[in-house]
């Protein structure tokens, strides 16, 4: 199928390489973040946030970002920092975890890869449709797009492992 359908075998290797790092980066990242706002979250939506957002909003009233950013940052609680904080770290050492059995091509990790990132992907919509926010969304889409290419991998893969034997 891959090989005379639209996506060849050697591009979705592609594709799924560059996703699987980028979910390795993020899984980086929301680990670091994870860690800054325990230490430092009300002070990273005071300070840096609501300042950097009154700017924009003082050139322009109607600035759609800046305007999010502090209605954000207003409605930030305590609770919302240890979710943040839980759910950051927890996220990002999944991503990692997953990623590492991806690349060791154990044919088993394909498929806790799927349902955990398929786990992943109803709770942010759970928790969309409680905030709306937009980057949750866009990290949604994004995870979407990852489950389904490990899926193709995982099916290209699996053929490829049947033909061998």
């Amino acid at each position: 199928m891959f090989k005379k359908g639209l996506i060849k075998g050697k591009t979705i290797d592609k594709i799924f390489e560059i996703g699987v790092l980028i979910k390795a980066l993020f899984g980086f990242f929301e680990i670091a973040a994870g860690i800054l706002f325990a230490f430092l979250g009300q002070r990273i939506m005071d300070n840096f946030i609501i300042d950097l957002a009154l700017q924009e909003i003082a050139e322009d009233p109607n600035d759609f970002l800046a305007n999010y950013l502090v209605n954000i940052a207003n409605e930030f609680s305590i609770g919302s920092q240890v979710f943040a904080v839980a759910y950051l770290i927890f996220h990002g050492l999944a991503n990692l975890l997953l990623v590492i059995a991806l690349f060791k091509n154990k044919i088993e990790a394909y498929r806790w890869a799927i349902a955990m990132f398929s786990i992943f992907i109803i709770y942010q919509f759970y928790r969309y449709f409680h905030n709306y926010s937009l980057l949750l969304l866009l990290l949604t889409i994004f995870d979407i797009f990852i489950v389904f290419v490990i899926w193709l991998e995982y099916r290209r893969k699996k053929k490829k492992m049947y033909a061998n034997k």
